[in-house]
């Protein structure tokens, strides 16, 4: 399946519905949440592992990330020290980057929110990080708890962030969309007075 078209039915799917596909297992920390309710992220991710409390290597992943991408940053889930701010939220939608996750704090959200750029991350802070230690793009992750790939694809929502596994992006989407045909059977019969203890 080409890129587009995993993008366009990701896009008609959940976070959560996804997390019921892969069985609960791609699932980040609950601590990740957008900076603003409504956001939707998706992409194949790029990957970058932060030393602790040093942001270089993520101002550096944002001169190598490509088009389309999810920008997924390894920050040990240290949430003294921002990690990313609204500068690079306007570097990354100027390269039209898909959006951000960040095992880690971010701040200058009001900018961030008027780049429109989706931005998850652990929390909000004042002070930044420093950019002084270099550590490693394009590698193997740990964001939330989950192992992320480069390649690996990320959805996010106003119910958080799953990573899907690139080897089993197009069984999970099938395994997804299933679900949603049947969630649509069971809305019917609840608008209709059944009891949704009795459906399930």
């Amino acid at each position: 399946m080409k890129r587009e078209d995993i993008i366009k039915k990701l896009k008609t799917l959940s976070a959560a519905s996804i997390s019921d596909a892969l069985k609960k297992r791609g699932s980040v920390d609950e601590s990740i949440k957008s900076v603003k309710q409504g956001d939707f992220i998706c992409g194949p991710a790029f990957t970058a592992k932060c030393c602790p409390g040093d942001m270089l290597t993520a101002l550096n992943a944002l001169d190598e990330i490509s088009e389309g991408e999810v920008l997924v940053i390894d920050g040990g889930g240290i949430t003294k020290f921002s990690l990313f701010g609204d500068l690079m939220a306007m570097q990354a939608k100027l390269k039209k980057v898909a959006g951000v996750v960040i095992d880690g704090s971010v701040r200058d959200v009001k900018g961030i929110r008027k780049e429109n750029l989706p931005v998850f991350c652990r929390s909000v802070v004042t002070k930044a990080g420093n950019a002084t230690r270099h550590g490693e793009m394009n590698v193997p992750v740990v964001c939330g708890g989950i192992i992320v790939n480069p390649g690996d694809w990320i959805v996010g929502d106003d119910d958080g962030v799953v990573v899907i596994p690139k080897d089993i992006v197009e069984s999970t989407i099938h395994i997804a969309e299933e679900t949603f045909k049947r969630e649509a059977i069971l809305r019917e019969a609840i608008q209709q007075g059944k009891s949704i203890s009795k459906l399930l």
